[in-house]
């Protein structure tokens, strides 16, 4: 048996959802023996609402198979649609259909009932490990999200075939091109002339390619000139993905 957390540590606070009172009293047993701290309790998907709503758990623990109009797993998808918690489902049935309607609302874990003391502990200390590197991956996106939108040059990203991924603010004001819009263009309707295009979308691949005085046009067809730097995109095997433009405005 696994011995219980170090007191000084900070507590988890845990929502427990779960249908049968004795199985919830015996899982909130448990957590308490082991360290967390039980902040609250449901027994129906309505109940489990409002409860992760108002009670802001670092994780949910919710049977599968509750009982009422809402399952365990449309609770939990209703539940992701509010706020971003970290969910394990509990279960006694180890059913691959119901398994794959679950991925749905991308569970952090599964606990197969009966269970001990350290099926537990492993099932909450990974979830929730891997639910505060997911948070900490999220912040360290949008911080490098903010230094792009603060820079002063165009900033675009492009697949090989030359359709726009991604783009930053500047680039945004100077094409007049809106985040929603860009799944249907392509980085050709910005480029001027067709030795711009030749170059972004033709050109050697692996190369960085220096070009000065070049001219995009908005999407109104509006040209204006700017320094272009193109620079290969790579996955993480190196092999070539796309194309990032950097444009500096005269």
């Amino acid at each position: 048996m696994l011995e219980n957390k170090d007191p000084s540590d900070e507590r988890k606070r845990i929502l427990v959802v779960e249908d049968d009172p004795q199985m919830s009293k015996f899982i909130q047993f448990k957590l308490n023996y082991l360290g967390y701290e039980v902040v609250g309790e449901a027994s129906n998907g309505e109940d489990a609402l409002d409860r992760a709503s108002l009670l802001r758990p670092d994780l949910i623990l919710m049977d599968i198979m509750l009982e009422g109009d809402d399952d365990g797993i449309e609770t939990a998808r209703k539940i992701m649609a509010r706020q971003h918690l970290p969910i394990v489902y509990l279960t006694a049935h180890e059913d691959e259909a119901l398994f794959e309607r679950a991925k749905i609302t991308e569970p952090f874990g599964y606990l197969i009932k009966p269970f001990n003391d350290r099926d537990l502990r492993i099932v909450m200390e990974t979830s929730l490990y891997h639910h505060q590197q997911a948070k900490l991956i999220k912040k360290s996106l949008q911080n490098v999200r903010n230094m792009l939108d603060s820079s002063a040059d165009l900033i675009i990203a492009c697949d090989a075939a030359g359709h726009i991924l991604d783009f930053n603010r500047r680039a945004a004001q100077a094409l007049g091109l809106k985040k929603g819009q860009a799944r249907d263009r392509t980085i050709r309707d910005f480029l001027h002339d067709g030795a711009i295009q030749n170059t972004v979308l033709a050109g050697d691949p692996q190369s960085v390619h220096d070009l000065k005085q070049a001219r995009l046009t908005d999407q109104w067809g509006n040209p204006f000139a700017v320094d272009l730097v193109v620079s290969p995109l790579k996955d993480d095997t190196g092999a070539v993905t796309g194309r990032l433009l950097v444009a500096r405005l005269f």
